[in-house]
């Protein structure tokens, strides 16, 4: 198996997928995301003809740039405007506009550099920007909008302009605007709205590269309901990248709510002598002059209570930093991989055999150290990196949904299972004994057990975004048994068993809970 291979296969199948989901809503947005998918099929259709041997490659490079370059540029883009780093989003988004300059990027980038230029004190040049961009419509015109209503702070006039021109199935998709919304619901007052809009238009939240959105669409309904301690445990905690200004500006909001006003003022002039970003300046210079509504019954308003203790709403996305047991088990096969480097190759079947390559006939003599050792040998370079990938992507979600000892239960016994199912299918000669290695086992386990906790997920809150979720998951496993059944270097008997095992280990693990 060489990296064409792989190439064509990736390509192909993540682009005819993609294909096919904005096929079913070719929106005006996704008119350019048709055009971008079906020309990197078409390169890589004409490649397998005429050029076969650098067809994956071709298109592979074709697909990083058009498809994988913007689409994690966008995420950089959205995170750069939560930390108010308008600069740097304005930057980026110039330079990934080249990218796709037939779709609604193009704007999207004067945009943000008109809230850079707000943001260094140019509100004339910046509002004449605005004023251009909300008459192409759209999504960037209507994010035009509401940051001229932003800039000059007419937030009653926002949260009207929103609930009758925008409506509310526009906002459930769109967390830019969601946010506004509820900031301008809580600057007009209307706290019951407020608490009404997070509450019923909160599945934009679901998606888990919005937990920072959703952290601090949180964050202003509970300063506008005067939840002090909550404001500063979320500003210490998860909303702790934000500049030290805003995070002051939102816990005098919380003060001044709850009746604390000489605190709240007292706050409120400090940050302003210290904070140089203009549209900081502004805000807190409005607050000191329009005081946001006193809340002194709390406690009535509906949901508060649960909102302020939910914890989920400030969990972070499972990542990599905490995985230790991902870390780890990484560690291990890279070490592992530069002893078979050193030791003679990481593609010798003598030394393979000697550091612990699975065999039948050696396994069934009493070397059953080899299920285990087979788990952390690579052939390859290619082989170590696409199985690691595997695991960094999985490995950090399952170690967190089922605690690091189950976790590493399910992972070891996945890659045993594979190891003893491969060795049974190869005694009755059902399969060639070949010499086996590879976390490939582990990692399709990996995926049965997401399967698991998805399908989990799914059956407690029938939410839209875990099926979404699961039928992806179902989706990846058909793949890699149509590349099993066609790779013959790859052992399906060993991923198929894997997934089996996982989703079983999964399973009666979440029984003991």
């Amino acid at each position: 198996m060489d990296l064409n291979y792989i190439l064509i296969w990736m390509t192909g199948i993540s682009c005819s997928v993609s294909l096919a989901r904005v096929l079913r809503n070719p929106s005006q947005t996704h008119r350019a995301w048709i055009i971008v998918f079906a020309t990197v099929l078409f390169v890589l259709g004409a490649g397998l003809v005429y050029f076969p041997t650098t067809a994956g490659y071709v298109a592979g490079a074709e697909w990083v740039a058009l498809v994988l370059t913007p689409l994690f540029g966008a995420r950089l883009v959205m995170w750069y405007s939560l930390r108010q780093q308008y600069t740097r989003a304005w930057r980026l988004a110039a330079v990934l506009r080249c990218l796709h300059p037939f779709d609604e990027n193009w704007n999207r980038a004067r945009l943000l550099h008109a809230v850079a230029l707000a943001q260094k004190g140019r509100h004339a040049h910046a509002e004449n920007i605005l004023k251009q961009l909300s008459e192409h419509g759209g999504s960037t015109g209507r994010a035009a909008i509401a940051q001229l209503h932003r800039l000059t702070g007419r937030w009653e006039e926002l949260s009207d302009w929103m609930s009758g021109s925008v409506g509310t199935t526009t906002l459930a998709h769109d967390p830019s605007l969601l946010l506004l919304y509820v900031r301008a619901l809580g600057e007009s007052g209307d706290l019951e709205r407020m608490l009404w809009a997070y509450s019923q238009l909160g599945g934009v939240w679901e998606r888990d590269h919005q937990h920072a959105s959703h952290n601090l669409c949180r964050m202003f309904v509970l300063a506008f309901c005067g939840r002090i301690t909550a404001v500063q445990k979320l500003t210490t905690g998860q909303l702790s990248w934000l500049p030290a200004g805003t995070r002051e500006f939102w816990i005098a909001t919380a003060e001044a709510a709850s009746g604390e006003t000489d605190a709240a003022r007292q706050r409120l002039h400090r940050a302003l002598t210290t904070e140089t970003d203009a549209l900081t300046r502004a805000g807190i210079e409005r607050r000191l002059t329009v005081p946001v509504k006193l809340v002194a019954e709390a406690p009535t308003l509906f949901g508060l209570d649960a909102l302020e203790c939910d914890d989920t709403a400030t969990q972070s996305v499972p990542g990599w930093r905490t995985a230790y047991v991902t870390l780890s088990l990484i560690g291990v096969n890279i070490a592992l991989f530069g002893a078979e480097t050193f030791m003679g190759g990481s593609e010798n079947e003598t030394t393979l055999a000697t550091l612990g390559a699975l065999s039948a006939e050696a396994v069934a003599n009493g070397e059953y150290w080899r299920m285990l050792a087979a788990m952390f040998l690579h052939c390859g370079p290619l082989h170590l990196f696409m199985n690691m990938m595997g695991l960094f992507l999985l490995g950090p979600f399952v170690e967190e949904t089922m605690g690091r000892w189950k976790y590493t239960v399910a992972y070891f016994g996945s890659g045993l299972f594979s190891m003893g199912f491969v060795v049974m299918m190869a005694r009755w000669h059902w399969i060639q004994d070949d010499l086996l290695v590879g976390a490939s086992g582990s990692i399709m386990g990996l995926i049965g057990a997401t399967a698991i906790v998805l399908l989990r997920n799914w059956r407690a809150d029938r939410s839209r975004v875990a099926l979404q979720r699961l039928q992806r998951v179902a989706l990846a496993i058909g793949l890699q048994v149509v590349f099993d059944l066609v790779t013959p270097q790859v052992s399906m008997a060993a991923h198929t068993s894997g997934v089996l095992a996982g989703a079983a280990l999964t399973f009666l693990l979440a029984l003991r809970e």
